[in-house]
């Protein structure tokens, strides 16, 4: 049988029943490579008291089949991932695919960056589409995040923004930095209007809808102890990224319309 399970964010995010089954299985494997956990390897390891498997992108996404479908079909496999196992469209398909081959397969939830976005005070069931941040360059500056802010704008709702980790440095649109800053960030979004008008894309209306007056929030290891959240103007956000540390995994939000309780919430995170 599969089980797989989501681990949220550090080691106190696995419940007893997620830790039984772990104990339990014959083989554990840990996909590790597009997100962060607050303790090290060693230490998952130490507390499950259990030989633990990294996987990395190639083996999840290739080898996934021989790997882990294969031998749970004769023995109890643990499959763990970080944050919740269903964000990920790949866990989705992993699923299908256990069950196309007649093998058994529980999913445990946990939590994730969906949860976690509320300690922010806006209401969730507020926010519109999801959109990523991947790092530009000179021939790849993708429309898709405006247009879902522009999406969402137009709805009143709020925006979520997940920023990329970069799998190549020789793809980054500045410097080699291995995961994407805030700042930057901010600074492609501001730049997407611009681009979209140039192109006749969008009317003129519509790439007024985001400036560096804009009002958002960096949130800074959401979930972890030492979260950060700061709520400022785009432009202050940026030159402010460029002399703090807001540490990794970042995600952006732009809030659309504010319930008055929700402003009164957000005033604790501007500076």
């Amino acid at each position: 049988m599969l089980h797989i399970i989501g681990i949220g964010a550090k080691i106190k995010h696995i419940n007893f029943e997620m830790f039984e089954l772990i104990k339990l299985s014959e083989k554990v494997y840990l996909e590790y490579y597009t997100s962060f956990y607050q303790d090290s390897f060693e230490d998952l390891e130490k507390f499950l008291e259990k030989k633990v498997e990294i996987l990395n992108r190639e083996k999840v996404e290739v080898e996934i089949d021989e790997l882990i479908l294969s031998e749970a079909k004769e023995k109890d496999i643990a499959f763990l991932v970080l944050g919740d196992p269903l964000i990920a469209t790949t866990h989705t398909d992993l699923i299908l695919r256990a069950k196309k081959r007649k093998i058994p397969c529980k999913v445990y939830n946990n939590v994730s960056i969906a949860n976690f976005i509320t300690r922010t005070g806006l209401q969730f069931y507020k926010f519109g589409k999801i959109s990523s941040i991947p790092f530009f360059s000179d021939k790849f500056k993708p429309r898709t995040p405006y247009i879902i802010y522009l999406d969402n704008f137009k709805m009143g709702a709020h925006s979520l923004f997940l920023l990329d980790l970069n799998p190549s440095n020789d793809f980054a649109y500045k410097g080699n930095e291995k995961y994407l800053k805030a700042g930057i960030a901010l600074e492609y979004l501001l730049e997407l209007p611009k681009l979209m008008l140039d192109n006749e894309d969008i009317e003129e209306k519509d790439a007024l809808a985001l400036d560096g007056e804009t009002m958002a929030l960096i949130c800074s290891r959401l979930g972890f102890d030492d979260e950060e959240i700061v709520y400022d103007t785009i432009d202050n956000l940026i030159k402010m990224d460029k002399t703090r540390n807001f540490k990794e995994p970042l995600c952006l939000i732009i809030p659309g319309d504010l319930h008055e309780m929700e402003k009164d919430f957000l005033m604790q995170f501007s500076l």
